[in-house]
């Protein structure tokens, strides 16, 4: 097993990378780098990208970045199964990597010695003046209309042909855990997906950093998902988008399993895309739950899940 600090980035197929430029740009991300068919894309993180389109015929997700702890962990991660030798990464950034398949076939770039940018500064967050609990006095809530700062890579959502067999790779081969097990309705025995976060002990993680489900074919992406910094960066994201004529997939709303604040909308290859903020973390104290795929596992408060939002995407 190879010791994950974080996900990086994911690489994206686009049919036409200017038009994915726009739309990104106007989702809250800032690009850094580009070169011959590819647009390399940042957040406020000290990642020096999070999302890479490249030209493609046929578009899709191409492969999922992670961050190995140590120079180790890199050579232990050349004993995966169907593991490259270790490689030179030409990406922003540079460093050394390993690329391999989770057992759906989907890539993974397992990375080492990326170097760090210099983060981007982020809106405060707004203080919120409470029921019972006052922070804000003498200073009015005024946040810039404007597009939205990302701030991360938080997660992905990915169909699988079997998803039990992708959870075991992820949780044997790069250190996850699992904070939700998704069952058919009523069937105790038939499992739909699963929450998966790292497990770096007693340090608080994202309840999520993969949710692998149920595909009825080969893998398929279905959603990639941002940080914000706040409720109000959500909606203000939400108003810009739709100022600028994307097209609204589902939100703005809350999530049960996470508990994000969401809203998706659909990317110009009719990939969805997320912004989220306000997730829960959890450490290694907090064990797997059990729980049905119902639509009232899905969220909380916010507009009725569209029937769209079942539908499968582009294969990865």
């Amino acid at each position: 097993m190879v010791n994950v600090k974080n996900i990086m980035f994911a690489v994206y197929g686009v049919t036409d990378s200017q038009q994915t430029k726009q739309f990104m740009e106007d989702f809250g991300l800032k690009t850094s780098h580009t070169e011959s068919g590819r647009i390399y894309m940042r957040g406020s993180c000290e990642y020096p990208f999070i999302y890479c389109a490249e030209e493609a015929q046929t578009p899709g997700l191409r492969t999922i970045g992670f961050e190995l702890a140590s120079r180790d962990d890199l050579d232990r991660a050349t004993k995966l199964p169907g593991a490259s030798a270790i490689l030179p990464f030409q990406r922003p950034g540079g460093g050394e990597y390993v690329v391999t398949e989770m057992p759906c076939g989907i890539a993974i770039e397992l990375v080492y010695g990326n170097q760090k940018v210099e983060p981007l500064a982020v809106r405060p967050a707004l203080p919120l003046n409470e029921g019972k609990h006052k922070k804000r006095f003498n200073i009015t809530q005024r946040p810039p209309r404007t597009t939205c700062e990302v701030m991360r890579l938080g997660h992905l959502a990915i169909g699988v042909p079997n998803p039990e067999a992708a959870r075991d790779w992820v949780i044997k081969h790069i250190g996850m855990r699992t904070s939700d097990t998704i069952m058919v309705p009523g069937n105790k025995d038939e499992p739909i997906g699963f929450f998966m976060r790292f497990d770096h002990g007693d340090i608080p993680v994202d309840h999520h950093t993969l949710l692998l489900t149920k595909s009825s074919g080969t893998a398929a992406v279905h959603h990639i998902s941002f940080e914000l910094q706040d409720l109000d960066a959500v909606y203000m994201g939400h108003e810009w988008m739709q100022a600028k004529g994307h097209k609204s997939h589902w939100g703005v709303g809350r999530h049960v399993l996470g508990s994000q604040i969401f809203d998706y909308w659909w990317d110009p290859d009719g990939f969805r895309v997320e912004h989220y903020t306000d997730g829960d973390l959890f450490d290694n104290t907090v064990e797997a739950r059990v729980v049905e795929g119902t639509n009232d596992q899905l969220w909380t408060w916010g507009p009725h899940v569209p029937e769209t939002f079942f539908v499968e995407t582009r294969h990865a």
